[in-house]
């Protein structure tokens, strides 16, 4: 067995190879260094007696929808073909084949004869398994499987003598038209044919385990074979449990371990889809898995910096357009970050956290010339919009109330702000957003009180912008209420002139009162007041139809 040492996925691979992967931004790759180590152990362990060296072992990959699984498996099967056999296998790509079996050992085929430098095929005694599904191949359902058309699959799984003894008798080589609906009813009595079909799988079997022990003598390659199946979640349900099956009774060969990736929680719907809602999936799939691995979720600026487009934040793009983005940020990163603050507060799943992420984006594209927009305002509404449609409506419609006792028995309204602080973890509700002062926008008024603060990173915490800003645009009050230092009588100034007062008195040693300050002087002095409640609507309810659907 090879040493494993640990992978290294911060940089991204060299375009020349077959396959370009970005930079591990989830930090992903400490994860497949442990596993690696695992199933390596689990499948072939020289310290194990001899009968118990090689294994069989089937690991079950979980993590939700758009948690990279496929960027995982790829770029993990990338490390490991130095050293090992391996295989990686696309079952939504493949469904289509209607045969589980036929997906996987047409993959394995293709795949180990590439590695391998003996001859990789199966017999001819086990034709009866490829005869099988033979007809749905004869009925144009498909004209390739896994890459391979009839021709070429028939030359894989015969041997080479067994291929020149046949020729003899017929010179004529099997095509996808010799198929006729005689040969047709002879594989469905082959299907109904359980011992011939038996006695098909003990042969490939026989033949994946004749293939382990010549890997296992092979120079630069160890033991286990690693077989990768990635995407079972996505496909139809009849096959999904067909695959599992498949798996478990036809490849169950020591010395190979297998990696099914899946969204755990949706493969339990798509059993229960067959078998009926009252049927314990956990429990039936628990039979096919030697153990459960579940990637934690990502960290949402992380992620959403892989899955989003990011250039539509950066301060050229919204120059070029001019249009304006509040909170101003150096780089994109930061905005996505900020939007991340919001997305974690109200614990969206990552493909909510991708869809809000493109919707903000499509907004940003579709600003007109000269207009501007707060994106965490419109973070939060999305959040509430997803998570709780009917309190979405009750604030965007100006209608939010909720009352609750006082200790004497009174009646009291509930305010906004407090109402989404009881749904928020307190430590999420104290998480900074990040926003910058740009010398650009006031630089040409020397007497601006921001200039004070231009070029400068600020922070605000979350709660107090839910509080200060969000809240006070949904509940008609006014939009602020200014906190002026000293007696000087504020009645007759205008709300900037009292904004630019408060900033100049502010005790400049609470950084977070400053940032509240300052942004109230931004909020008035660049018009982010005059976005109404009915704008906003307008933004969420044009979007929110957009969802993410995954990478083609």
């Amino acid at each position: 067995m090879h040493d494993i040492k640990d992978f290294h996925w911060k940089t991204k691979t060299n375009r020349k190879i077959e396959e370009y992967f970005p930079a591990d931004k989830l930090d992903r790759a400490r994860y497949a260094t442990f596993l690696s180590r695992l199933l390596a152990q689990e499948g072939y362990d020289e310290s194990r007696p001899d009968e118990e060296q090689k294994k069989n072992y089937v690991l079950n990959l979980n993590a939700e929808w758009g948690a990279g699984k496929t960027y995982f498996l790829k770029r993990w099967s990338l490390e490991l073909i130095v050293d090992y056999p391996v295989v990686y296998i696309d079952a939504w790509q493949q469904d289509y084949s209607d045969d589980p079996f036929l997906t996987v050992i047409a993959g394995i085929i293709k795949q180990l004869e590439l590695q391998a430098k003996f001859n990789i095929t199966i017999p001819k005694s086990a034709v009866s398994m490829f005869k099988a599904v033979a007809p749905a191949i004869a009925q144009g359902l498909t004209k390739k499987i896994s890459g391979i058309d009839l021709d070429e699959l028939h030359t894989l799984l015969f041997s080479d003598d067994e291929i020149d003894s046949e020729q003899n008798q017929n010179s004529n080589k099997p095509t996808g038209s010799d198929f006729a609906p005689a040969v047709k009813a002879l594989a469905q009595n082959l299907i109904k044919d359980h011992e011939a079909k038996n006695k098909s799988i003990e042969v490939i079997k026989s033949k994946l385990a004749d293939w382990v022990s010549k890997f296992e003598k092979q120079e630069g390659k160890s033991l286990p074979i690693f077989i990768f199946i990635d995407e079972l979640d996505r496909c139809r349900p009849s096959y999904a449990v067909e695959m599992l099956e498949t798996i478990k009774h036809i490849f169950d060969v020591k010395g190979i371990v297998f990696v099914v990736a899946t969204d755990t929680g949706q493969l339990q719907h798509t059993i229960k889809s067959i078998y009926g809602e009252g049927f314990d999936a956990k429990v039936y799939l628990g039979r096919f898995f030697n153990s459960r691995y579940s990637l934690k979720r990502p960290v949402l600026k992380d992620f959403l910096s892989v899955h989003s487009d990011t250039t539509k934040f950066e301060s050229a793009y919204l120059e070029s357009k001019d249009i304006e983005i509040l909170p101003r940020t150096e780089n994109p990163e930061t905005a996505l970050a900020n939007i991340s603050v919001v997305l974690d507060a109200f614990q969206v799943p990552p493909r909510t956290a991708i869809q809000i992420t493109e919707r903000i984006t499509a907004i940003i594209v579709n600003l007109p010339n000269g207009k501007k927009v707060d994106l965490l305002v419109l973070a939060i509404l999305f959040c509430i919009y997803e998570k709780d449609h009917p309190l979405y409506e009750e604030i965007i419609n100006g209608r939010f109330k909720r009352t609750k006792l006082n200790k004497k028995g009174e009646t009291q309204n509930i305010r906004l702000s407090d109402y989404l602080s009881e749904k928020i973890l307190p430590e999420d509700l104290e998480r900074d957003v990040v926003f910058f002062v740009d010398s650009e926008l006031y630089s040409n008024e020397p007497n601006c009180i921001v200039n004070r603060y231009k070029d400068t990173e600020n922070i605000i915490k979350l709660k107090q912008y839910i509080e200060s800003f969000f809240c006070k645009i949904f509940i008609d009050e006014s939009l602020f209420i200014f906190n002026v230092f000293g007696r000087t009588d504020t009645s007759k100034l205008t709300k900037l002139e009292q904004a630019e007062k408060e900033l100049q008195e502010c005790n400049c040693s609470d950084q977070y009162k400053v940032a509240k300050s300052l942004i109230k002087y931004i909020y008035v002095k660049d018009t982010y007041n005059k976005i109404t409640k009915e704008q906003y609507r307008d933004f969420i309810e044009l979007s929110s139809p957009l969802d993410y659907m995954g990478d083609s």
